[in-house]
């Protein structure tokens, strides 16, 4: 009898326990009133109105949270992109959108949870428990002795945060603060300093949980979390990992950087620093090296074809360090092109002729396809003295001149379509009556571009013949003339050149 009274107690505690566990589930699954629900923007939405839109299963009019597109989210304080909301009934069905039809989720299910909170990742589309985030930095230990200095025991740029400044800001300032009474400064904060290409740098003596980067106070950032070591892109907005390479990368750069045509000079360079030794550069397109580890940190390029091209910059220091960056440059084709368009000048930029010498400026144009198809060319050459030629229009493209001065010519090019569209560009070159510097920037160009307009064409052919006949302006070099490698220029290296346009037609 007492063996089947215990038996009965415990199908009793069974049976309650059994029903306590129910109850307890759809306590945790239904009862979402007071829940707090929050959604991270890190798609691409814009991040200035998110709308938290919830309704029951059962759906229709009292069933919401608010009429479309819902109840506006609060940002969540010390964040970038987290938004929150507040259930105030027990909805089961919820909709994150940033204000339009063409930023939204598809229809969610949401679970309560007892008010703990969950997080719905609007780039992975998956839910998981929200985590509030620290109140304060991942830093070091610093010594808290009364005896220890604690600026002097921090690690160099332990507090540093770093700027993009591509919105161009002409004052960057870093405003941070822990509390209101706790803070680097009055608003509108610290004056950045310039590390170099545009990016700025601000070193706090302690930690700071939050900052704001703005220009002079204005176009202010929202509030972020301050990140040590990152840096922070105004334009992109969003942050990423300062590079502390001992190659430290200030610039890297292609000119021109878009509307670059087939035949068009692209001016590649850069410029680093190292803490460890000198700095070597290294270009290369598509992994074709264009000029290997040198101290030169520029390099001319001139793409035949159109198409996207991958351009690598490689970083080199005498410790035996490396760095590298890329550029990804899109080429197009010229033709058919109405408007004029100057592919490159000879001589380069800053380059170097001799005195009482003549010198040829030669220039590759393309476009200008419309009307009678012509381009017409004008140059104006003003000396040292200020002096200048007398222009006219011309359908030559080049021009002859010898420099009687020393010093700075500057030299400008007009190039004209039949509608009287006009480009221009102007170089800087220096007349000497010593000997020309020579240094490893010049262009690299094929073999048969003896005028070093960057592409091979019938010009090439002839102009070979006019420095076969003497005429004044006109040299060749066998580095890029000699197409049969006979060490001679002659007429065979002209119907060399008149064979290979013929392969290329």
């Amino acid at each position: 009898m007492v063996r089947n009274r215990h038996k009965i107690i415990s199908i009793v505690v069974c049976a309650a326990l059994l029903l306590c566990s129910f109850l307890a589930l759809s306590f945790s699954v239904d009862a979402t009133t007071g829940d707090t629900v929050y959604v991270k923007v890190n798609n691409g939405w814009s991040t200035s109105s998110i709308y938290c839109y919830m309704w029951k299963n059962n759906g229709g009019s009292g069933n919401e949270n608010h009429s479309w597109p819902g109840v506006q989210m609060t940002k969540v304080s010390g964040t970038d992109n987290i938004f929150s909301y507040r259930l105030t009934d027990d909805y089961t069905k919820i909709i994150f959108n940033a204000g339009s039809s063409s930023q939204k989720t598809e229809d969610l299910t949401y679970t309560g949870n007892g008010g703990d909170g969950k997080i719905y990742d609007l780039s992975l589309k998956s839910w998981s428990q929200y985590v509030e985030p620290t109140t304060s930095a991942t830093l070091p230990t610093v010594s808290t002795s009364p005896t220890a200095s604690t600026v002097s025991t921090l690690p160099s740029g332990a507090y540093t945060v770093y700027l993009k400044n591509s919105a161009k800001w002409s004052t960057p300032k870093c405003y941070m603060w822990n509390s209101g009474s706790d803070t680097n400064a009055a608003w509108s904060g610290v004056n950045m300093t310039l590390v170099g290409d545009d990016v700025w740098s601000y070193t706090a003596v302690k930690a700071f949980a939050n900052c704001i980067f703005s220009d002079n106070g204005s176009n202010q950032t929202v509030d972020l979390t301050a990140k040590y070591g990152y840096i922070y892109d105004n334009q992109t907005k969003s942050w990423s990992i300062y590079d502390t390479s001992p190659i430290r990368i200030k610039s890297f750069k292609a000119v021109p950087s878009n509307k670059i045509y087939t035949g068009m000079e692209v001016v590649l360079s850069a410029e680093a620093e190292s803490s460890d030794g000198t700095v070597s550069y290294k270009f290369s397109v598509n992994g074709n090296i264009l000029r290997d580890f040198s101290s030169s940190n520029s390099v001319s390029w001139i793409p035949n074809e159109a198409g996207e091209y991958t351009v690598t910059f490689d970083f080199k220091d005498s410790a035996g360090n490396e760095n590298s960056r890329s550029l990804t440059l899109t080429v197009l084709s010229d033709s058919g092109l109405s408007t004029p368009i100057i592919k490159k000048v000879t001589p380069s930029d800053s380059s170097y002729i001799k005195k009482g010498e003549a010198s040829a400026v030669t220039v590759n144009a393309g476009g200008g396809q419309m009307g009678t198809n012509l381009l017409f060319y004008k140059y104006v050459i003003v000396a040292p003295s200020g002096t200048q030629n007398t222009a006219y229009y011309t359908l030559n493209n080049y021009y002859s001149f010898t420099p009687t001065e020393e010093g700075e010519y500057k030299i400008s090019v007009f190039v004209q379509s039949s509608d009287n569209t006009t480009v221009n560009k102007t170089i800087t070159v220096t007349s000497t009556g010593g000997d020309i510097p020579t240094t490893p920037t010049d262009p690299v160009y094929q073999l048969g571009d003896v005028n070093k307009d960057g592409v091979i064409s019938v010009l090439d052919a002839t102009y070979i013949q006019m420095y076969l006949a003497e005429y004044s302006g006109y040299t060749v070099t066998l580095e890029l003339g000699d197409m049969n490698k006979d060490g001679v220029f002659t007429i065979t290296d002209v119907t060399a050149i008149q064979r290979k346009l013929a392969e290329f037609s």
